[in-house]
């Protein structure tokens, strides 16, 4: 066997590995009830942080648009570090603790 393909074939069993294992060990109960949609729902929501999960906050966020088109959505992703200084910025800058 040629190790160059078995250094690079390995890394991709155990990731395959790992994902089948996480999928089978997610279980929702099933007593939840089904999730209805409500009206009345509107405002701001802001995505900050981490720019890895931008793609997910993306999917989410158009998602939720789909259910709750007056609610207005942003995804930012600067980065891990920056996420608590604007989430701080943004909870005072629409209160009147600020």
């Amino acid at each position: 066997m040629n190790l160059a393909r078995f250094r690079f074939a390995l890394p991709l069993v155990v990731l395959a590995s790992a994902g089948a294992y996480a999928l089978q060990a997610v279980k929702v109960d099933p007593k939840l009830p089904e999730y209805k949609v409500v009206s009345g729902v509107s405002g701001n929501i802001k995505s900050i942080g981490s720019d890895t999960l931008n793609n997910l906050m993306t999917l989410w966020t158009e998602g939720f648009k789909k259910l709750y088109p007056a609610v207005s959505t942003e995804v930012e992703g600067k980065g891990s570090t920056t996420a608590m200084g604007d989430a701080r910025r943004s909870v005072f800058a629409g209160s009147d603790a600020a």
